[in-house]
């Protein structure tokens, strides 16, 4: 092929990929409101654990649209739509290739979707959970800090308090309820009634039963700082890891192409070992937040995947795609 018929099959495998997106998207945006509520979940159930509202928050009017339904759908047909994108790049590549050579795409779209598949899952089943409490759980370590009385300036100015609470006497004397008795549990009940109201010790918050799901009323406040999660920062960075994860999880595809072809021998890339882990932990330390403990969750199975990549290639692997003639 000439080269502008290269240039030719380049655009025309660009624009099948935006169109693989753009199906991808009618998905995706149909089902967005169940894609976000599917991604907020690990972020609530952390909270609750930990005996936070499992409450998120919008501080920006766009923030629904713009910042969350909109990122969410795309990020979600880009992730969704990556097999037929790889496909694609594939197919412009396959004009070099010859026929016996390009066998392998048969087994690539389908390995390609399973990795695609494994990077999600062990993103929102695994190093998301991690992290989450991990920067959460930090904010328990805070101090609790009282008040107290005013200080000199502020009684100067204000006065000292003159608030003062009725005795339990003098309440009933005047007819009132004196306390509200709630039963205690260490777990929610198995079948609670409409309307019934109870304490969870174990999540340390008060419950209730209606609507028929339980609801937590209020939760404990553990420490002076209180995590307050922004929606739209949530998912830009539950995102962003999780695209940057797949990408990751395609190494044993591209390797195995490369392999394939014969355009690196394995037993040449295997004296690189030490640089792999290197750049394996170079790779979670920009897919991660800053803390150690998710970067060191993350580096183990790219590292793996390394590992099985090679392992293709020394399977697929036929000879040097450029012999030497002399």
């Amino acid at each position: 092929m000439s080269l502008g018929e290269h240039l030719e099959e380049l655009r025309k495998r660009i624009m099948l990929s935006l169109i693989g997106i753009a199906v991808a998207a009618v998905l995706t945006f149909t089902f967005g409101f169940d894609l976000i509520a599917w991604l907020a979940k690990p972020l609530l159930q952390t909270q609750e654990a930990l005996g936070y509202p499992p409450q998120v928050y919008a501080f920006d009017p766009t923030a629904g649209f713009t910042s969350v339904y909109l990122r969410v759908s795309l990020i979600a047909a880009a992730i969704l739509a990556s097999p037929w994108i790889l496909y694609q790049g594939w197919r412009f590549i396959a004009t070099g290739l010859y026929p016996h050579e390009r066998r392998v795409i048969h087994i690539l779209a389908p390995f390609s979707s399973v990795m695609v598949a494994l990077g999600v899952l062990f993103t929102y089943h695994i190093l998301l959970p991690v992290c989450l409490l991990f920067f959460l759980g930090w904010a328990q370590a805070y101090p609790p800090i009282e008040p107290g009385e005013r200080g000199f300036m502020l009684q100067l100015m204000l006065g000292t308090s003159t608030a003062t609470v009725e005795t339990n006497d003098s309440m009933q004397d005047a007819g009132t309820t004196t306390a509200l008795n709630l039963p205690v549990y260490s777990e929610d009940p198995e079948s609670p009634a409409e309307g019934d109201i109870w304490i969870n010790t174990s999540l340390s918050s008060i419950r209730a039963y209606f609507d028929g799901q339980v609801h937590a009323i209020m939760a404990r406040q553990p420490s002076m700082l209180q995590p307050m999660p922004e929606l739209g920062q949530f998912v830009g960075f539950a995102a962003f890891m999780g695209l940057g994860i797949v990408i990751a999880f395609q190494l044993p595809v591209a390797m195995l192409v490369i392999g394939w072809a014969g355009m690196l021998d394995p037993d040449w890339i295997a004296q690189f070992r030490k640089h792999a882990a290197l750049a394996v932990l170079l790779a979670s330390a920009v897919l991660t937040p800053t803390d150690l403990l998710s970067m060191f969750v993350l580096s183990i199975p790219l590292y793996l995947l390394f590992e099985f990549g090679l392992l293709l290639m020394r399977m697929a692997y036929k000879g040097p795609a450029f012999p030497d003639d002399t």
